[in-house]
């Protein structure tokens, strides 16, 4: 038998076998995201960089603030970073599709700029990639996790109906870190056109819809007490989008007026 010192030590070369055998795109979608990000691009960069990895690192920039000078001011020391400039605000989706024409790596990882997901923590499970085109993150399913009530609320409330009206059976869609073939988000996302937070929905409904494996894996997570999240904006523009998107998969899409679609992204699409 092997002792524990042996097996760690395998587990630690397989671990860097995977590394050196396939490449791995970061894509983080940043709106106004200077008191934030800093943290995470220092850990991230720190990684790839000790480990001498071929990755890349793409941040999709929405807002008027200084994100974009910090990770440009980054890039200097670190050439794997790179900033994709948006306009405005043109909805996390959107600035996610953005970074993925730019993603070169076998994988994409996707990363929120808050940092409530440490990179260590999404490292651990990259052996999945090994047996699954895609893996999604669950926030709900792990015990020690401490989210405030309303959130857990709201979540928990429109996952049911997620599950319910479109027979995706994830636990936490919304989660925005996930890892996946990049093909396969290629693909996905050319039928996305929402841009708001509803895309996460879309994106593994259309996953599953070409037939991709999808793991779902429990993760450590820490809530921002600064997170940008509003309780009530985002039941308006997720429930609206739902209703829309089960509409726009359905037979009875035809018969909708024109002008209701245009009002819907007029208003919603970007929340």
């Amino acid at each position: 038998m092997l002792n524990q010192t042996t097996e760690q030590k395998l587990v630690r070369e397989d671990h860097t076998n995977l590394l050196l055998m396939r490449t791995f795109s970061i894509i983080i979608p940043a709106y106004n995201e200077e008191k934030r990000i800093v943290p995470v691009l220092e850990e991230i960069s720190h990684y790839i960089y000790s480990n001498r990895l071929p990755w890349d690192v793409i941040i999709a920039v929405d807002g008027n603030d200084g994100t974009a000078n910090l990770v440009e001011k980054m890039s200097l020391i670190y050439p794997f970073l790179s900033v994709q400039h948006g306009h405005g605000r043109s909805g996390k989706g959107s600035a996610i599709k953005r970074g993925l024409n730019l993603a070169k790596g076998d994988f994409v990882i996707f990363m929120d700029a808050d940092g409530s997901i440490k990179l260590s923590g999404i490292l651990e499970h990259l052996e999945a990639t090994q047996n699954y085109d895609a893996i999604v993150f669950d926030r709900y399913s792990f015990l020690g996790n401490r989210i405030p009530f309303a959130r857990r609320l709201a979540s928990r409330g429109f996952n049911i109906l997620v599950k319910a009206m479109l027979g995706v059976r994830v636990n936490d869609t919304q989660c925005g870190y996930k890892i996946m073939k990049t093909e396969y988000a290629k693909k996905v996302f050319r039928k996305i056109s929402i841009t708001n937070t509803f895309f996460d929905v879309a994106l593994i409904f259309y996953l599953k819809k070409i037939g991709a494996s999808i793991m779902e894996i429990p993760v450590g997570y820490n809530h921002d007490g600064d997170s940008k999240f509003n309780v009530f904006s985002e039941i308006i523009g997720q429930g609206s989008s739902l209703l829309a998107f089960r509409i726009r998969n359905s037979r009875f899409y035809r018969y909708v007026p024109r002008r209701l679609v245009d009002l819907y992204y007029r208003k919603f699409r970007w929340i």
